[in-house]
């Protein structure tokens, strides 16, 4: 398996693993009327019913991923600690293929077939899958929370979304300009005009969050780049109890852009919020760093 395989792999895990809190499998009624409802009220219910976790262990992970010129299988597990670290391990055959934890500060990954590693910031990541990524983000995803991309606490409230009712489904929507966003910390409303009109910079990102009218669960996650013609749509379902709360066991995502359209299924099992996690992760001295 290539080290840029590999790569990709473990990217497209840490979107897919990511998303895995939802809700109870139902059939929507889409005759039944679905009563409208405020965007803030919308966004309030959907974090009142976020998963809420100190320790969380997703022990079987089995993957199926198709790209242009290659499909393959393997499996993972993962373990996460609440607002501390997130550890992602691939394997096949019970072999470790690759090994990826995620900090509030930094992406670390180790490579033990081609005996090699990384340590990088969040840009690293971000560049690799074409969206901004954090820590803080990443496990929004993971409580299943209404979450923007956009790296500012001014939109904690996430203010600038819009909903609508579409196939039996409430929708959150968010149109975003991640240059306007890097751009308004940086000076005055002149300096920001002068430098949104330079062209080719302002990439224009839509977020759509599918959510269920009757559990306030989201059900589907879209983010389409339309600037670049690059979209990435995660499906869950097969919904199962963990505890009190409920995960899917199975999730479909799809990443489509014009060079290529890349494919996973994934099916999770062997759910577990016991404090007593171990979050191991070493990297060997004679392992030559990815530049």
């Amino acid at each position: 398996m290539k080290a840029r395989s590999q790569r990709h792999y473990i990217i497209l895990l840490v979107l897919i693993v990511f998303g895995v809190a939802s809700c109870k499998t139902s059939k929507l009624v889409t005759t039944e009327k679905i009563r409208p409802i405020s965007t803030n009220r919308l966004i309030r219910k959907v974090e009142d019913k976020s998963f809420d976790y100190n320790m969380l262990a997703i022990k079987r992970i089995v993957c199926q991923y198709e790209g242009p010129d290659e499909k393959a299988s393997f499996r993972a597990n993962l373990r996460s600690e609440k607002d501390k670290q997130i550890l992602l391990t691939i394997s096949k055959i019970n072999i470790p293929l690759a090994r990826l934890l995620l900090t509030p500060d930094s992406v670390k990954m180790v490579n033990y077939l081609k005996k090699e590693y990384l340590e990088e910031e969040y840009d690293y990541l971000s560049d690799l899958v074409n969206m901004e990524l954090d820590f803080e983000l990443v496990q929004s995803i993971i409580s299943n929370d209404a979450f923007s991309y956009r790296n500012d606490s001014r939109d904690n409230d996430l203010g600038e979304f819009v909903s609508y009712i579409d196939s039996g489904r409430y929708i959150l929507q968010s149109i975003k300009s991640p240059k306007r966003d890097k751009i308004e910390q940086q000076g005055t409303e002149d300096n920001i005009g002068r430098n949104l009109n330079k062209p080719g910079e302002d990439d224009l990102m839509v977020q759509y969050l599918y959510i269920d009218p009757k559990t306030f669960k989201i059900r589907k996650i879209v983010m389409d780049d339309q600037s670049n013609s690059r979209k990435v749509t995660v499906n869950f379902s097969d919904f199962e109890k963990v505890g009190r709360q409920l995960y899917p066991g199975s999730i479909d995502i799809r990443f489509a852009s014009p060079e290529k359209d890349l494919s996973m299924k994934i099916k999770l099992s062997k759910f577990s919020t016991e404090k007593n996690q171990s979050f191991s992760f070493n990297i060997p001295d004679k392992y030559n760093r990815i530049q």
